[in-house]
């Protein structure tokens, strides 16, 4: 199960990022620092910050006049250069895309669609979007909050029948039913404001969202390859770093199994973009 730096850091994105109340457990200076880190690592330091604020005056906050000022600062460097949510930055990542060739047809042609519902389909890419992460770089928090955002605001808009019918054809079943049983686990959904939820809970979800919360970006980088100048030699910066990302495509198989497997290899291929022509 997920920890208490996990469990205070969910409770202050839930606060921050959907105004719920939550009562924080005490914690050691050296705890808060961790949770400053782990929002920074997961880019979400202003909805934490946002629920801090919110929670600021509970008896168990206790941060050092040092620790205010340094998430006061960080907040006002993100506020002088704010966070783009146009596109992906990882182009390998971009949710409109899908590396298994026969359901990406699928997916092309229902987004080249223009009689159908703009909203479900945003929610469609939304949802595609978290797969693409979790089988490449663990569970990207941001953009679980922006799905549940847009849960809040926007799902009463989406045609569920139809976003089913499209779930179901893209063989995303197991992913979305695994991101909504997350979204209720981490971010205090309930089951009714989720039309793609499943009928039965996980019962491997502790272990799995404590795999994806630790899993971070700089372990998926040490998949990519490099060349040193002047040398002909490929290597990475992990030797075991190939090893590991099978051993993580095996573990996550039975939640897409039409895309796991293509998107091993489609990021093995990706990977090679980092070497010097």
């Amino acid at each position: 199960m997920i920890n208490i730096i996990q469990r205070n850091f969910f409770r202050l994105l839930r606060s921050g990022a959907f105004e719920s109340k939550e009562q924080i457990e005490p914690m050691s200076v050296y705890k808060w620092q961790k949770l400053f880190q782990l929002s920074l690592m997961h880019d979400v330091a202003g909805f934490a910050y946002d629920g801090l604020m919110r929670c600021k005056d509970q008896f168990f906050v206790h941060l050092t006049d040092s620790q205010w000022k340094q998430w006061e600062n960080t907040i006002n460097d993100m506020r002088k250069s704010p966070h783009n949510d146009d596109g992906e930055d990882d182009e390998f990542l971009r949710a409109d895309h899908l590396t298994n060739p026969i359901l990406n047809r699928k997916l092309q042609s229902i987004l080249d669609d223009e009689n159908s519902d703009i909203k479900s389909r945003q929610m469609l890419l939304m949802i595609i979007r978290l797969s693409r992460h979790i089988l490449n770089e663990g569970l990207p928090v941001r953009q679980l909050i922006e799905l549940g955002t847009f849960l809040r605001t926007d799902g009463n808009g989406c045609d569920a029948t139809m976003l089913e019918q499209w779930i179901k054809s893209l063989k995303l079943q197991p992913v979305a039913r695994l991101e909504a049983s997350l979204l209720i686990m981490l971010l205090g959904f309930s089951r009714e404001e989720i039309s793609f939820v499943g009928d039965k809970d996980d019962k491997n979800l502790g272990h799995i969202a404590q795999d994806l919360i630790e899993f971070t970006n700089t372990r998926a980088k040490d998949f990519y390859f490099s060349q040193d100048e002047g040398n002909i030699f490929v290597h990475t910066s992990n030797g075991s770093a190939m090893l590991w990302h099978i051993r993580r495509s095996a573990r996550y198989f039975r939640y897409y199994p039409s895309e796991t497997l293509t998107n091993f290899f489609a990021s093995f291929a990706h990977s090679l973009s980092h070497i010097e022509e």
